[in-house]
């Protein structure tokens, strides 16, 4: 598949049957795993860069907006993609949304704030404030009570999610941060993952206010992805390659050209461990396993 304009954000439906993509154009669902071009469908925003599913399934919040004019949030329920409600409380684009629970969403917005909202409810905004710019990812630990953000500012910020108010501040990267992954559960403190434009990804244990360590890229990474086991994770990268580093060792054990242009997305099927990229021309491309696992 290849149009303008760039693919800003995926994501793998509840059933794992297809992959959904968002751009300027709307939304696009693809059929998994060959990629074709199923339907696509509008949404009430300009452009679109986030895309996260409920847990159960059965919505899908959209983040995106009207750059400086205004930051939206609709919420979509799946089966039939009809509307069930939009949140307008940003005044900036939306940059990331995920799901705090069942009925509230977290968004991140380049007016600088983070908004936790209730679906259906009214005036129902709580706010993070702390960033001096806009926020441009954010995550939540395992203990649904760690918010972690990262934004223009450069800083990673760790949030209690409770109050609302900042916990700690970390500065070690020197240019804006495009992502934050938080690494699949497993033993010891939580660790975290941050992608900027000084090409830099840093790993954190956010609880504790620890970098761990850093790995220097080829190209700023745009998008970060870690993959079973959590003992690897994949960039994709604003020249277009992803790289799949090695995060005890430090190193990319592998680096592939995918997209003419930027590499603006990636995710990672949850059984079949196969990568989904999306970028540049509307590009949305697979690597197979067997392609990307020494």
């Amino acid at each position: 598949f290849s149009a303008d304009p760039p693919i800003t954000s995926l994501a793998f439906t509840p059933d794992q049957q297809s992959v959904i993509a968002g751009s300027q154009d709307g939304i696009a669902v693809f059929s998994w795993p060959n990629l074709k071009l199923e339907r696509r469908f509008d949404v009430d925003m300009l452009n679109v860069h986030s895309l996260s599913f409920s847990d159960d399934g059965e919505h899908l919040a959209i983040g995106g907006g009207n750059p400086a004019e205004t930051g939206i949030v609709e919420v979509l329920h799946w089966i039939d993609q009809k509307s069930i409600g939009q949140l307008s409380h940003h005044e900036d684009s939306v940059l990331d949304v995920i799901w705090l629970d069942g009925k509230r969403v977290l968004s991140a917005s380049l007016d600088r704030g983070i908004s936790a909202s209730e679906v259906k409810v009214v005036d129902s905004k709580s706010e993070f404030l702390g960033h001096s710019k806009g926020v441009t990812a954010i995550c939540i630990l395992n203990d649904k009570r760690t918010l972690i953000s990262g934004g223009v500012d450069q800083s990673v910020r760790v949030w209690d999610i409770s109050t609302g108010k900042l916990v700690r501040s970390l500065n070690q990267h020197t240019a804006p941060i495009n992502d934050i992954a938080r690494r699949p559960l497993g033993n010891g403190l939580p660790i975290v993952a941050s992608a900027a434009s000084d090409r830099t990804i840093r790993f954190w244990q956010p609880t504790i206010g620890r970098m761990l360590r850093y790995i220097r890229l080829d190209s700023p990474p745009q998008s970060l992805v870690w993959l079973p086991g959590g003992e690897r994770i994949a960039a994709a990268c604003a020249d277009g390659f992803v790289r799949i580093i090695d995060t005890i060792d430090l190193e990319v054990i592998k680096s592939f050209a995918c997209i003419d242009g930027w590499a603006y997305a990636i995710i990672c099927h949850p059984e079949d461990r196969t990568m989904v990229v999306g970028g540049s021309n509307g590009t949305v491309m697979s690597l197979r396993e067997e392609t990307f696992v020494p």
